[in-house]
């Protein structure tokens, strides 16, 4: 049987956002990688610290996601953004808050609505996900200006339906909804760092002084170049050089102020162990 008849999270997210992914899922899937990582990990946190567990959760999302293989790399890197302006990753730390946040949504706004539709009067035959889309519509309200509703509007702003929609039948979970594996063991370190994020790969070593002017000396020169040749290569070769270059840029110093203070916070000792 090939990968795409048996039930997996591959499948299945898949069948969600339809084959294709879009700027305005970003969010949903960031909560559903989450979400899945967590159930991934669920018999191995007992053996974990609080550290050891945002690590492993935060690096099993990022794994999860490179199993859906109608994203690219790109836009695996944008769902786990922080914010899209910000472009920077979401990180350990808030991946567990995230985590968290996502749950709370869950029990205590989404299944108690959904409750309330299924025992309306003439709801009783609905397939879970009429009773998601009439959700959706309640939300919603009465329509802007006379304009329907977008359906991208459900991604934007009901983030964790997703989940609902993917692992619920009604109120529980899917009795036949596919075992949680992670593509991996993800190897965490014994003792708290002092950069989380850096534990997860998500910082490299601190580019000395000179390392960061011979970088920059070379992105600009290679700009300079490229201008010499507008209007000589077409526009769209020259605009896609233009941003790789843009990525070659050495990362901006962090302030003196933010160094203290992640060593500060990475020095401190765990007093109270997190839910």
């Amino acid at each position: 049987m090939s990968d795409e008849m048996e039930d997996s999270f591959k499948v299945r997210v898949k069948h969600a956002i339809n084959g294709s992914y879009r700027p305005c899922m970003r969010r949903a899937l960031q909560s559903v990688a989450l979400y899945e990582a967590d159930r991934c990990l669920a018999n191995r946190y007992p053996t974990l610290r609080p550290f050891q567990k945002k690590i492993a959760l935060y690096c099993t999302a990022v794994d999860l996601l490179k199993t859906i293989d109608c994203l690219t790399d790109d836009q695996r890197q944008e769902i786990m953004f922080r914010t899209t302006t910000s472009k920077e990753a979401l990180g350990p730390d808030l991946a567990w808050r995230k985590l968290k946040k996502v749950q709370k949504e869950l029990t205590d706004n989404l299944l108690p609505a959904i409750e309330k539709l299924m025992n309306e009067k003439g709801n009783s035959s609905k397939s879970h996900n009429e009773i998601c889309d009439m959700l959706v519509e309640k939300l919603y309200g009465e329509p802007k200006d006379s304009k329907p509703r977008s359906w991208s509007w459900e991604f934007n702003h009901v983030t964790a339906l997703m989940i609902v929609r993917i692992y619920y039948r009604g109120l529980d979970l899917d009795p036949e909804v596919f075992v949680a594996t992670a593509p991996r063991v993800v190897e965490v370190p014994g003792t708290k760092p002092v950069n989380m994020r850096k534990a997860a790969g998500l910082e490299t070593a601190e580019l000395s002084v000179d390392d960061r002017r011979a970088m920059l000396k070379e992105v600009i020169d290679h700009t300079a170049v490229l201008k010499e040749f507008e209007g000589v290569i077409p526009e769209e070769e020259l605009a896609k050089r233009k941003r790789a270059l843009y990525a070659a840029l050495p990362p901006v110093p962090p302030p003196v102020a933010k160094k203290a203070k992640v060593a500060a916070e990475g020095a401190e000792e765990e007093t109270l162990e997190e839910v």
